[in-house]
């Protein structure tokens, strides 16, 4: 058994990790997998919708994956602000679709809670890797004027295709490494604090 298969055989909560090349196009095999007979609704930005999710879109449709319109935000300053997880509740309450969050960051922590104050589990596929928390528990949010940490489960299952990682701005891989090598002082930190 790989390390990654003892990981997900220990969580409680993500249940399947597709890391590689060329991934994109099992996302509806991955899908299915885990949300037999749910319909899907894919979460995006403008920009990620552009890089992935169209392509996600389109692969549910060829594999006959009943889902909704995308839900895309289209706002210039989109950031993991509370009133963004409220407009995404909004929507999720008129459905029971299984969001697939289509992003990095943002995307996966507005998705992340707004699916756990609807009630139900989500999927991410990976479009950067500039942060650490793709499958870590909880999201980063700013509500009230500053950043707070909301207690919400981790995906249910996470599809990172290198290809498209790899195409990503620079300045998102340099944010992500600097979000993995800030944890080593951070507990010292908190611990000092």
């Amino acid at each position: 058994m790989s390390k990654v298969e003892d990981a997900l055989a220990a969580a409680s909560e993500t249940k399947a990790l597709r890391v590689g090349k060329a991934l994109l196009k099992e996302v509806a095999e991955l899908f299915l997998e885990q949300f037999p007979n749910q319909t899907a609704v894919i979460i995006a930005d403008t920009t990620t919708y552009r890089i992935a999710g169209e392509t996600v879109y389109k692969t549910l449709l060829k594999a006959n994956i009943s889902q909704l319109s995308p839900f895309v935000y289209n706002h210039p300053d989109l950031y993991a602000e509370y009133a963004f997880v409220d407009e995404l509740v909004d929507f999720l309450k008129t459905n029971n679709a299984i969001p697939i969050a289509v992003g990095s960051g943002t995307i996966n922590d507005l998705t992340k809670l707004a699916s756990h104050l609807t009630g139900r589990q989500y999927m991410c596929v990976a479009t950067a890797a500039s942060m650490d928390g793709y499958t870590a528990f909880g999201a980063s949010i700013t509500a009230d004027g500053a950043k707070q940490t909301f207690n919400c489960p981790a995906p249910q299952a996470c599809l990172a295709d290198i290809d498209i990682i790899c195409n990503a701005p620079r300045e998102m891989t340099a944010s992500g490494y600097a979000d993995l090598f800030a944890k080593i002082t951070a507990g010292a930190d908190w611990i000092l604090a």
